[in-house]
């Protein structure tokens, strides 16, 4: 009483008529069928102001005063006392500028630090350890002009 199926024959198709129907609305629904574009986000950082472009301003500012007053220096022709004051006001306004300088690129690293954060990468521990040595350096500037040059005036 059972139904002998040959071997070699195609089974009888169970769903009559909708087939074609039913297809299409799956690949409309499928997300992996669907072609999507896909542009890529840009991930610099670039703030509006950007400090580290600043402080090498700065850094080239206070190079300026120390060349433009060891020069004064040099070329004085009263005593020695005047060319000892034009060295030391030159080196404590380069070393005020450099302690600057640093903290603008210390803030730029704490800026950058706060972007990764916000965007969901990581906070690399480059920006941790150059925000730290910059502060260092920064700090170490204005202890050369509180404990050397302040001193000898």
């Amino acid at each position: 009483m059972s139904k002998e199926v040959d071997p070699h024959s195609q089974p009888e198709s169970l769903i009559v008529g909708h087939i074609s129907n039913t297809v299409s609305e799956i690949q409309n629904k499928s997300p992996i069928i669907s072609q999507q574009q896909i542009e890529p986000i840009n991930l610099k950082y670039s703030p509006e102001v950007n400090l580290r472009t600043r402080s090498y301003f700065v850094f080239a500012i206070g190079l300026t005063f120390l060349i433009v007053f060891m020069n004064s220096a040099l070329n004085t022709e009263t005593s020695a006392n005047d060319a000892m004051d034009y060295l030391r006001l030159g080196n404590t306004l380069c070393f005020f500028s450099f302690a600057i300088a640093f903290f603008m690129n210390a803030s730029h690293y704490k800026g950058k630090s706060d972007w990764k954060l916000s965007i969901g990468q990581s906070n690399q521990i480059f920006s941790f350890i150059g925000m730290i040595w910059q502060i260092i350096l920064g700090i170490l500037c204005i202890l050369i002009i509180v404990f050397v040059f302040v001193p000898m005036h």
